[in-house]
């Protein structure tokens, strides 16, 4: 490489994002746990969390809840969940988690504000939601679903960023990614 292009080539490195884009995040349009339409439109330019639950879930569903509850409160002493980041976690049990079970689900976790929307709908809306997000849930032992767990960044243009399983969804890292969308923005 000439020694003069060098430079030019250093400062385009640091031009590139850390996080590849994915692809863009599909729109859905449910209920929160108040009964309120949520749209995935209503939050572009912030960046989102967007993970998939149940509330009578008795293995993955709950760790991700908590875990995602210490990014959200990390995040809230940071000054961020202001107006900068949302938390979406949509149900894979429509048919049992109504806006009002999913009400109790947010306190059992000590969720407050409104920058954590637990969203439902009908079986069909949100088998489209599923769909849309490549997700499933189909039905496993003693009543419990089975389904991947997966917690998607999206970034504030509505694009994933990011995709993490339970095994990688750390605190840290998901505050330096977050981060890094926001000094993107």
């Amino acid at each position: 490489m000439n020694i003069l292009l060098f430079p030019l080539f250093l400062l385009s490195m640091n031009d590139t994002p850390r996080l590849p884009v994915i692809k863009p995040a599909p729109d859905f349009a449910l209920q929160d746990s108040a009964g309120k339409s949520i749209r995935l439109a209503d939050l572009r330019g912030k960046v989102v969390l967007v993970s998939f639950i149940f509330t009578t879930c008795n293995g993955s569903c709950p760790a991700t809840t908590h875990r995602l509850a210490k990014v959200h409160e990390s995040l809230n002493q940071r000054g961020l969940l202001k107006d900068k980041v949302r938390f979406v976690s949509i149900t894979l049990d429509p048919e049992r988690d109504r806006p009002e079970v999913l009400r109790d689900y947010k306190r059992l976790f000590e969720i407050e504000g409104d920058s954590w929307h637990f969203l439902t709908g009908s079986p069909a809306e949100v088998k489209k939601v599923h769909a849309a997000w490549d997700m499933w849930a189909r039905p496993g032992a003693n009543g419990q679903l089975d389904h991947p767990s997966r917690i998607f960044l999206v970034d504030g243009h509505a694009r994933i960023r990011e995709i993490y399983n339970l095994e990688f969804l750390r605190t840290p890292w998901v505050i330096e990614d977050i981060e890094a969308l926001l000094k993107e923005e």
